[in-house]
């Protein structure tokens, strides 16, 4: 294995934790993680380093802290090591505070990248915004929406805001040429 790819993360999000200290060796092979924060992280992201099969685009992921089941999330596949495209991340958005304590994350195969001697690949971003926790006791997974294409692709992009840019660009230079056709 090369290494964990980063490069499809938002510029505004920032790595915060990494389970294995951005380790880039050869992964042996977990379903299970056990990783520790040491103060509470607003987290934007969480990702996982995972050796996906071939049309695999979700990951069901189950995170427990203290020995209490903390999230449930399906996490999509996103950026792959270029030499060895069934290694990539697993990402979801999932905007929410991680308290202090100490943490267990599960996924259904063996295939999630175990540190030697170590646990299993973790990331944790934060984009600078603060989650917003949801007052309901429900542990079902939010869908993500999927855009399936040849290559899995996924958009962490926030739309509304390119949309309207879109709008307001093309106003903007429809003014300016008008202005310029009146000369």
């Amino acid at each position: 294995m090369t290494g964990i790819l980063t490069k499809q993360i938002r510029a505004e999000d920032k790595i915060i934790f990494d389970s294995t200290d951005n380790y880039l060796g050869g992964c042996q092979m977990t379903n299970t993680s056990e990783w520790e924060l040491t103060k509470d992280l607003n987290v934007s992201k969480f990702q996982i380093w995972y050796k996906w099969n071939a049309g695999e685009i979700k990951l069901p992921v189950k995170v427990f802290l203290n020995g209490e089941k903390f999230a449930e999330f399906d996490s999509t596949r996103s950026a792959c090591d270029p030499y060895q495209q069934t290694w990539c991340n697993g990402d979801y958005q999932i905007n929410k505070l991680f308290p202090k304590g100490k943490y267990t994350t599960e996924v259904a195969d063996r295939r999630q990248c175990l540190k030697p001697n170590g646990t299993g690949t973790i990331r944790l971003y934060e984009n600078g915004v603060a989650p917003v926790e949801s007052k309901s006791t429900s542990t079902a997974p939010i869908e993500p929406t999927i855009i399936t294409a040849a290559r899995p692709s996924v958009c962490s992009c926030n739309q509304t805001v390119v949309i309207v840019t879109a709008a307001v660009t093309s106003v903007i230079s429809a003014a300016i040429v008008a202005f310029l056709l009146r000369r």
